[in-house]
């Protein structure tokens, strides 16, 4: 697969190029049994007035023209409102008022992509080229896990527009290193110049000998002990 296959944005894509091949994965959505459902400007208007902010225009145009959700890596992008794809029974509204009252997240940036393990996409709403950004708590900690991933809503659904998944998260490490993967090695240790070598054989320390005990055969005959009361030599009286 070729670099421009492979990411098809960078090679100029344009939106309607992209929405296209939405359209063209929706047969084979998993999320989708038949048509895909559209948004409705109602629904989209609701949303951006709960939100604050106005809608990334690809994204509006998307839940218009092509699907309200079940689009995009995984095919589980959410939609907006009434007849959305929705993941357990949430759709974007849902899960932006789940994490817009945590402490220090930014107003406008809503979610988009729930990957699993409490790991989201979200998009920004407050610039219209929809920089993305992602939720990791397995990262450095919860007061840095939500970071800029460098990419816009078009570059990201792009490299996901036949349903293969995103890409990982980029995790910010503030309080903490990064680890390293794999684990380096401890390199072994290398005998010094200085090191002198014994003269000799080392030294063996002498094995504990099994202590041997010659037995005689056949064995001595051991004479029967005298009766109680008896004396040998008077006759046994």
């Amino acid at each position: 697969m070729s670099e421009a296959d492979a990411h098809p944005r960078r090679a100029g894509m344009t939106e309607d190029e992209l929405l296209d091949r939405i359209r063209a994965r929706l047969p084979e959505s998993r999320s989708w049994a038949g048509l895909a459902r559209l948004a409705t400007p109602a629904a989209i208007a609701e949303s951006e007035q709960l939100i604050g902010f106005a809608m990334p225009p690809l994204l509006r145009r998307i839940y218009l023209e092509a699907a309200n959700g079940g689009f995009g890596p995984r095919d589980s992008v959410l939609g907006v409102g009434d007849g959305a794809w929705t993941d357990e029974d949430a759709d974007l509204i849902t899960r932006y008022q789940e994490v817009s009252g945590r402490p220090g997240h930014p107003p406008g940036v809503v979610p988009l992509h729930d990957v699993g393990c409490a790991i989201l996409w979200l998009v920004d709403f407050r610039d219209p080229s929809g920089p993305m950004w992602g939720w990791d708590p397995s990262g450095c900690c919860l007061d840095h896990a939500l970071a800029l991933q460098g990419l816009t809503l078009a570059d990201w659904l792009a490299e996901a527009h036949d349903g293969r998944d995103a890409r990982g998260i980029e995790s910010q490490w503030v309080c903490k290193p990064k680890p390293v993967w794999p684990p380096e090695r401890r390199p072994r240790r290398v005998s010094r110049a200085d090191d002198t070598a014994p003269d000799g054989p080392p030294e063996v320390a002498t094995p504990l000998t099994r202590r041997a005990t010659q037995r005689q055969w056949p064995p001595t005959r051991v004479p029967p002990r005298p009766a109680p009361g008896g004396d040998p030599r008077r006759g046994g009286r």
